[in-house]
């Protein structure tokens, strides 16, 4: 497990050695991660983020559970009322055919679990648009292609 800290925020992830590894390698993107969701003022007290790499059967198990929806998707994020929230990524959307980890794929989906735990929404045009817009800025941040084109 790795912990990161910032104002706002203190994220652990959780994961196997190949996950400490990529962490280790990332510093840098993980701190502008974290400053990037500092400026954005999200919530008004520091907030607890446990962050998840997951086999396709445990997230598929979790969205049947919680979501009713009987597939694998990539990301479930679980908001905790007491400002804290554990968010769970599918390792099948994140790994590379040689099963490294994909730095893009990784970081849009941490960056899309955290706006989902602070109420951002994809549901209508209106607030898709708002959370894409927040993605592609995370992303021009950290160095990374934009995931959504305009």
């Amino acid at each position: 497990m790795l912990k990161i800290k910032s104002k706002r925020l203190i994220i652990e992830f959780i994961g196997n050695s190949d996950l400490k590894k990529f962490l280790s390698k990332s510093k840098n993107r993980l701190n502008k991660l974290l400053s990037y969701f500092d400026t954005l003022h999200l919530g008004s007290e520091q907030t607890l983020i446990s962050i998840k790499i997951v086999s396709n059967d445990e997230i598929k198990s979790l969205n049947k559970e919680f979501r009713k929806k009987n597939k694998v998707t990539d990301v479930l994020s679980f908001p905790d009322e007491h400002a804290s929230g554990d968010i769970a990524i599918a390792d099948s959307y994140i790994l590379n055919k040689n099963k490294t980890i994909n730095a893009q794929n990784f970081f849009m989906l941490v960056g899309h679990g955290i706006l989902h735990l602070f109420d951002y929404s994809h549901y209508d045009i209106q607030s898709r648009n708002n959370m894409r817009f927040l993605e592609n800025m995370l992303m021009d941040l950290l160095g990374l292609k934009k995931i959504h084109e305009d």
